[in-house]
């Protein structure tokens, strides 16, 4: 057999590979995430108060903002121990560089997508 036969499954393979996994719905957007990956050193949120709080980045493991919320923002944290935080917010801030950086996921979905722990 010729080398160029064995060639033909790989653009099915890499197409195969690139299919959204999970229970999404095909041409669904309202189903979809939009994710990243940066690197931040810390996370800056103005509660519902006003009053401005500063999270370290060096523990957290992923930021998602749920975007259908009816007033202001609401951010999930979850942190490399398994921890979780739940906030309302009026604005937030990433800032990528002060201090020791690290990769943090960053998700933008919905409010029925959330990752609150199963196990509380």
């Amino acid at each position: 057999m010729k080398a160029w036969k064995l060639l033909l499954p790989i653009p099915f393979v890499v197409a195969l590979a690139m299919v959204p996994q999970g229970t999404q719905t095909p041409g669904d957007p309202s189903l979809t995430d939009i994710v990243s990956v940066i690197p931040i050193s810390e996370l800056n949120y103005v509660n519902p108060q006003g009053n401005t709080t500063v999270v370290n980045a060096r523990n957290v493991v992923e930021i998602r903002l749920l975007e259908d919320v009816p007033h202001g923002i609401r951010l999930e944290l979850f942190y490399e121990n398994g921890d979780y935080s739940l906030i309302d917010a009026q604005a937030f801030h990433l800032l990528r560089n002060g201090g020791s950086t690290r990769e943090v996921k960053l998700v933008r979905g919905k409010q029925a997508r959330m990752r609150f722990p199963k196990g509380i």
